[in-house]
């Protein structure tokens, strides 16, 4: 297991950011980027932007301290490195708090998966706690993700492939994400 993460030295929105990649695998990076409480939706194609304190908390997760030309050779040797690519997530639906998604005839193109999500909806609590939610796809998934609403807010998922609640990130917030494989 090879995570690799660069200085953080890039300043967006008050912070410093660095990239945290893998040499082995996207599996092993997003395996770790979520130990770290990074969501699966803010992969960029072939790294995490991580604040500094995601970056000392993956060191000492076992993350592997390099410069940032080392950590761009070792992902380009491994093949991994994926140049002006941009995240494949697309979002389809938004509600802002209170509010629930309107799935109606937007997920019919998406068949199964789709009807899955649209049933899966009575089974999500309190969704009028959820400062707000989202509905992404990938060419493997379709994500319904909540600002996290509390341990109680899902219950007994059939349907669902996966259910990710998230650690803490950076700024203390929470999210709770639902995946559909397409």
């Amino acid at each position: 297991m090879t995570v690799l993460v660069d200085a953080a030295v890039w300043k967006w929105q008050g912070a410093r950011w660095a990239h945290l990649v893998s040499d082995e695998s996207f599996d092993e990076l997003h395996g770790f980027a979520q130990r770290i409480g990074k969501r699966r939706l803010g992969f960029q194609g072939d790294h995490y932007d991580v604040e500094e304190v995601d970056r000392h908390r993956a060191i000492a997760l076992g993350a592997e301290a390099v410069d940032s030309r080392e950590l761009v050779r070792r992902i380009r040797e491994a093949g991994l490195r994926r140049r002006g690519d941009k995240p494949s997530w697309q979002r389809i639906a938004y509600a802002p708090s209170g509010r629930a998604l309107d799935l109606g005839s937007r997920l019919v193109a998406f068949g199964d998966p789709g009807m899955r999500l649209r049933a899966m909806l009575p089974f999500v609590r309190s969704l009028d706690q959820a400062s707000r939610s989202g509905l992404y796809v990938d060419d493997q998934y379709l994500v319904m993700l909540f600002d996290w609403v509390g341990p109680e807010a899902v219950v007994e998922l059939e349907g669902i492939d996966r259910v990710w609640a998230g650690e803490p990130r950076a700024d203390g917030e929470r999210s709770l994400e639902l995946f559909v494989r397409r």
